[in-house]
């Protein structure tokens, strides 16, 4: 009977299995994927090595879908070379603020809404909190209602929902101080 060498044991010990190598090159190829799904600008405030941020450009000029199919394979090859660490947390950031984005926004629709209703408590919440003119927000939101009861397109909600974000923003901005001002 032959007897097979693998080798000493020893070089085996502390190496990933084939298996977790494998999970370990998917989870990079996901996050290329995550990469590829961001805008241009938000590649950019990423600062990516040059050699994935290239890969990615590339990516978006390509037409096949077996060619795009490959080339995500590639990227995942060159996340290989990078710690992958500070673009997880990039992402993560970057998915917390879209959290919070929305979660803004559906609050001043929650705002707007209650305003069209009449709600007298959120005007003086908004007189109070963004020192708002309350006699232009209550026109606004009469006239939205209006426009609403009426199947029109909502022209002064829209103009209502811009007013109520842009007191949002100004808070918001006033209570980051040292950061920079857009």
């Amino acid at each position: 009977m032959t007897k097979f060498e693998h080798g000493n044991e020893e070089d085996w010990e502390g190496r990933p299995s084939k298996s977790q190598r494998k999970r370990e090159m998917v989870a990079l190829q996901e996050l290329g994927e995550s990469l590829i799904a961001l805008a241009p600008e938000q590649l950019e405030r990423m600062n990516l090595p040059e050699d994935l941020a290239e890969a990615i450009r590339f990516y978006h000029i390509l037409k096949d879908k077996e060619a795009k199919r490959r080339h995500q394979q590639f990227i995942g090859t060159v996340m290989r070379r990078i710690d992958a660490e500070p673009l997880r947390q990039a992402l993560e950031e970057l998915d917390q603020l879209r959290y919070q984005q929305a979660e803004e926004f559906h609050q001043i629709e929650i705002w707007r809404d209650a305003l069209l209703e009449g709600d007298g408590d959120v005007l003086t919440e908004m007189v109070g909190r963004f020192g708002v003119d309350p006699q232009q927000v209550r026109q606004l939101a009469r006239l939205a209602a209006a426009e609403k009861a009426a199947g029109k397109p909502s022209k002064n909600g829209r103009a209502l929902f811009r007013l109520l974000r842009q007191c949002f923003e100004r808070e918001q901005n006033e209570s980051k101080p040292g950061e920079d001002q857009d």
